[in-house]
């Protein structure tokens, strides 16, 4: 899995500090992700300290299919990331949904219901 953690400048110039920690904490979720996905995964977190609390944008590319992003925002950095993945994770598991049903679809050869 690849994965870059960027951060912006926030509204007073402040730059958000990241540790090892919260990058550790990122790998976790995503390699849970990627192991249910089976192929590689890419993902960029942007995170940005704004007026109350911290953003975090995520955007992780599934290898065959479109981008999925998702955005988070909370007090602290460590839950703006969870409500990031989270919602990412939703968005993950809607797109699983579709391929195993596409797989299906090919495995039993049908397409279409015949009708006569």
């Amino acid at each position: 899995m690849e994965l870059t953690v960027a951060t912006k400048l926030g509204q007073e110039g402040n730059i958000v500090t990241v540790d090892g920690s919260i990058q550790e904490h990122l790998g976790k979720k995503l390699e849970k992700l990627e192991a249910r996905w089976g192929k590689p995964v890419t993902a960029r977190a942007a995170l940005e300290e704004v007026a109350v609390g911290y953003d975090c944008t995520l955007t992780i590319t599934l290898h065959g299919t479109p981008e999925l992003i998702s955005h988070g925002h909370a007090e602290t950095l460590v839950k703006a990331v969870d409500t990031a993945v989270e919602r990412v994770t939703r968005q993950f598991e809607a797109e699983a949904d579709k391929r195993t049903g596409r797989e299906r679809q090919r495995k039993n050869g049908t397409s279409k219901p015949v009708i006569s």
